[in-house]
């Protein structure tokens, strides 16, 4: 997806598992400005993350053309959004954080999802692509997405089952929440207009979504009512309203 012509620019970034289109019926109209959708590493068309965390947001910095001022990201997107954010604070004017985590500061909580990511790196690695979307669709995680059309579920699973096992479990690597440094601070200091999006039936990540308010109360926070883990799947007009403001 290319940049469209614009005063501006914003980089979209999709979560696990997606690819730059997971964002097409969540973009705003072309008044807006431009928008550049992007495969994350080990995604969709891009080649498999090369170096850890630190080293995939200084490539994705370094490639950014100047035109990108703002930024947006959704779960694993918004959680490398946030390093981006957090290693060059002034590079961009906004960002929009979609259902994502800052990071973890706790050791233990750390090892643990080390381990959880271990699991499902071993899952990719042994029994391949198929398993592991099987897998990854049943946890509780994105149970509210039941009530969407078969058709929906159906395409979002192809696209899935398209990506390249080898490519995820890198991804997982190189930037899962256990290899990820927290940017808790950074996101406290970082001078330009936050705005948290999160869906109010995704428990667990509302409640980070308030740790992130009381952080840092000028952050603009949107909770959409009904909605779980995946606003861009399970209400894209709303988010798209949200990115056009």
């Amino acid at each position: 997806m290319a940049l469209s012509r614009g005063r501006t620019g914003c980089l979209l970034l999709h979560g696990f598992t997606g690819d730059k289109e997971d964002w097409r019926s969540s973009l705003p109209g072309p008044t807006s400005g431009g928008w550049l959708a992007m495969d994350l590493p080990g995604h969709g068309d891009a080649a498999a993350p090369e170096g850890d965390f630190e080293c995939v947001v200084h490539s994705l910095l370094a490639a950014l053309p100047q035109s990108i001022t703002e930024i947006a990201g959704y779960s694993l997107g918004g959680r490398i959004a946030l390093g981006m954010l957090a290693r060059a604070p002034l590079r961009f004017r906004r960002a929009t954080i979609v259902s994502a985590h800052p990071g973890l500061s706790d050791p233990a909580e750390r090892a643990a999802r080390l381990r959880q990511d271990a699991r499902w790196i071993h899952l990719l690695e042994a029994q391949g692509i198929a398993a592991f979307v099987a897998a990854w669709e049943a946890q509780p995680l994105f149970a509210s997405q039941s009530r969407l059309p078969a058709e929906t579920l159906l395409r979002q699973r192809q696209r899935r089952l398209s990506q390249r096992a080898p490519g995820l479990a890198a991804s997982l690597r190189a930037t899962g929440l256990g290899a990820m440094p927290s940017t808790w601070s950074a996101l406290r200091a970082y001078p330009g207009q936050l705005r948290w999006v999160v869906g109010g039936a995704d428990a667990r990540f509302l409640g980070i979504a308030h740790q992130v308010v009381e952080l840092r109360p000028e952050t603009e926070l949107h909770v959409l009512p009904e909605v779980g883990h995946n606003p861009l799947l399970e209400c894209p007009a709303q988010l798209a309203q949200i990115l056009a403001g």
